[in-house]
């Protein structure tokens, strides 16, 4: 027997993340927006090379400099708006 539930359709919208995510940097930590200006690529699943103090964008890859925000690399979009986190 075979049970077919049928659930309303949510926009995209209704399961968009807003806010920020923590990354350790030196000791620090900073917070970092969710999704990458270009086309909203989830930056939590990106590349953070600590050397470098950058993060890597997974859906184009762009990269950005967790110290400044500012776009190094990749599709111009600008960019981020890095803070210092609380402690």
């Amino acid at each position: 027997m075979t049970v077919r539930i049928s659930l309303p359709l949510a926009a995209i919208d209704d399961y968009r993340e807003d806010g920020r995510f923590p990354v350790a940097l030196d000791g620090e930590r900073v917070c970092v927006p969710r999704f990458c200006p270009h086309r909203g690529g989830r930056l939590a699943h990106g590349d953070v090379n600590d050397k470098r103090k950058t993060i890597v964008c997974p859906l184009h890859r762009s990269v950005f400099s967790l110290e400044t925000g500012q776009q190094l690399a990749g599709p111009a979009c600008g960019p981020l708006a890095i803070q210092k986190a609380n402690r």
